[in-house]
């Protein structure tokens, strides 16, 4: 398999020159925080929504980068949050900013990334996109909030859907969305494709090691105590199915061929 960020190197960094922008670093703990964002993240939904959008043959506008500067901060707000409510100090094998300075900073923290997210956004001058961004952040607040209260609880299958598609889901559609709008592409085909996928890559996440051993930990049950490792792997494979369905007619190339990739091994 290719290495995906491949063809979209250029507009990666972009994405992370735009990132480092908005940094007004007076203070260690700010630091910290860039650091956290720039440091080791696979930027998945940036490559799924380049890929996507470069296939097509569309160019990666200003506006389109700024959607996607805006997407890696609020996930990453979310991360900073989530270490909290699990009462974790380490994140991609390392110290987090809850391991370092406690509970209130790294709220604090998530709170920030939120704020120059919004404020990012507002320079696209697109009432729509804004709405679809503070919408999602309700949606991933919600599932969260869902999640914590089900914890100890057994959950149907369902009830798992709705999680995965507030916390995950939600925000690869909003995006993929985002950009469709601003390119003049199929919305509904881009805002499909991007919620098929964020259920599928959230499964996927799901059902390795370290995430299973947390969600036990914190007393959640996995998609595999749900369902049974036989039943998980057709249920990605459903999702599979109709993300290959919503790219057949696009003709191939290789963002195409590495979006694929990612579809087939995740």
């Amino acid at each position: 398999m290719m290495n995906p960020k491949n063809p979209v190197q250029q507009e990666l960094a972009l994405i992370d020159s735009g990132i480092k922008q908005l940094f007004y670093k007076n203070n260690v703990v700010i630091e910290d925080i860039e650091s956290f964002v720039q440091g080791g993240s696979k930027r998945i939904r940036s490559v799924v929504a380049l890929l996507y959008l470069k296939m097509q043959n569309i160019e990666i506008s200003d506006d389109i980068v700024k959607v996607l500067v805006s997407g890696e901060l609020i996930h990453n707000a979310s991360l900073l949050h989530d270490d909290v409510v699990d009462n974790s100090e380490l994140r991609r094998g390392k110290q987090n900013l809850y391991g370092k300075y406690g509970a209130k900073i790294s709220i604090l923290s998530g709170d920030y990334l939120l704020s120059i997210a919004v404020k990012n956004m507002l320079d696209i001058n697109n009432k729509e996109i804004l709405t679809l961004f503070v919408n999602t952040a309700e949606n991933m607040s919600q599932a969260e909030i869902y999640q914590f209260l089900k914890r100890g609880n057994d959950i149907t299958i369902e009830d798992y859907k709705k999680i995965i598609y507030g916390k995950t889901a939600s925000l690869f559609e909003t995006i993929l969305e985002s950009c469709a709008i601003l390119s003049s592409l199929n919305r509904e085909k881009a805002k499909k494709f991007g919620k098929h996928f964020g259920v599928l890559f959230q499964i996927n996440n799901d059902m390795q090691e370290e995430s299973a051993k947390n969600d036990i930990k914190n007393g959640l049950k996995t998609v595999k105590n749900i369902l049974g490792l036989e039943n998980v792997q057709i249920f990605k494979d459903n999702y599979k199915k109709e993300l290959r369905e919503i790219l057949k007619d696009t003709v191939q190339n290789p963002y195409k061929t590495a979006l694929e990739d990612i579809v087939k091994n995740i």
